[in-house]
């Protein structure tokens, strides 16, 4: 459904009315059961119901500033990179005011308020927005009404704007399937792990699964050279509970430090033991090293190593609330080791683990098709948009 070059026109010569600037309290009183739009309620996906609060007592039930269904919503004020932003407002089941920070706009009935959206919100149009602003600071630009109703957008017939729409909404159909699939496929996932680790007391510690060993920082003059190659160092803001093994560090450490560093195999659970990222485990994908702040399990023979990832996070998740209590989080090798930990039968371990990584397969297949999806949309945006 290639579209021609389109022409344009300004935006002024598609809207209702002037473009209308949102409510400026000037101080906080009795909440009145109505709401009020934060700026974050604009994002690069569109209209968010987030950063909601309370309006100031005494708005009327027909202020200038309260919202109906639909309204298309622009941020006139932020950093560059966020001004400009557009979503269309969807009743939230309360009055709701949008603040001074966002504009509303209201179209004629010859020019589609969501193919509006579309257009503000395609990549082309948002380098010129961005390019409008004005502003001391880049942290905080603001848009003139005046000169953002110059803006030049594709001049379509109505019947083709909702062509263009529908096309676009059966994208996004098919995304937001997927998104539904991958929650589905979590709550599942949590569900395994809660019927083996969470329903049971505890009989085993972490040490019962695998050998434990705490990292070393080295120095900086023991970094490979990008010809030498290296040992992986893996540091705490690289461990996350990632879907795969962790085999991309940002630092490698020569090969000829070798005998001075704690390797640890692949296939070792990550745990990070110190500071305010403690809490956290992953796989290790490849022979590595840590530094200080992680303890390693290297599992003991007859141990899944998936199995060891999964127990360690469980005993993890547990010792968490406790490490929230600390200025300084921290649980020591002797602790660590000592952690409590559900050992089901070996069989039982085996069907565990299978079943959380064919979910684990399924749930990247589906995110990965969610990206392939994301560049179909981006690409059609360009393609149906396309303007003289």
């Amino acid at each position: 459904m290639r579209a021609e070059a389109w022409p344009t026109t300004e935006l002024r010569e598609v809207l209702a009315e002037p473009i209308q600037n949102g409510y400026s309290p000037r101080e906080s009183q009795a909440w009145t059961g109505m709401q009020m739009l934060g700026l974050g309620c604009l994002s690069v996906d569109g209209f968010k119901p987030l950063q909601l609060k309370n309006a100031p007592w005494g708005i009327s039930p027909g202020h200038k500033a309260l919202l109906a269904d639909g309204d298309l919503l622009v941020s006139r004020a932020n950093t560059r990179q966020l001004v400009g932003l557009a979503g269309v407002y969807r009743d939230i089941g309360v009055p709701c005011l949008f603040p001074d920070l966002m504009m509303r706009i209201r179209v004629k009935k010859s020019y589609s308020t969501s193919f509006l959206e579309l257009v503000l919100r395609h990549h082309d149009t948002r380098r010129r927005i961005m390019a409008m602003a004005q502003g001391t600071s880049e942290s905080m630009v603001k848009l003139s009404k005046r000169e953002f109703e110059t803006l030049r957008i594709p001049d379509i017939p109505l019947a083709r704007q909702l062509s263009i729409l529908e096309v676009i909404q059966a994208v996004d159909d098919q995304v937001q399937g997927i998104e539904a699939a991958v929650v589905k496929l979590e709550s599942f996932e949590e569900g395994l792990l809660q019927d083996t680790f969470g329903s049971k007391d505890p009989a085993g510690v972490v040490s019962e699964l695998g050998t434990v060993v705490t990292g070393a920082t080295p120095p900086p003059d023991w970094d490979s050279s990008t010809l030498e190659g290296g040992i992986p160092l893996f540091t705490p803001s690289q461990v996350r509970d990632a879907e795969g093994a962790l085999s991309d560090p940002e630092r490698s450490i020569a090969s000829s430090r070798a005998r001075d560093l704690r390797i640890i195999p692949a296939g070792s659970t990550l745990a990070v033991c110190i500071g305010f990222g403690a809490g956290k485990v992953a796989l290790s994908g490849v022979e590595s090293c840590t530094n200080q702040q992680i303890n390693a399990v290297i599992p003991h023979q007859g141990f899944d190593h998936r199995f060891v990832y999964l127990a360690v996070r469980s005993a993890m998740r547990r010792a968490k609330s406790l490490l929230n209590l600390q200025v300084t989080p921290i649980i020591n090798k002797s602790d660590f080791s000592q952690l409590p930990v559900c050992v089901p039968s070996e069989g039982d371990r085996k069907q565990l683990v299978e079943q959380i990584w064919a979910v684990r397969m399924k749930r990247a297949s589906l995110i990965a098709e969610k990206a392939k999806l994301g560049n179909l949309k981006a690409a059609l945006s360009s393609d149906l948009l396309t303007v003289a």
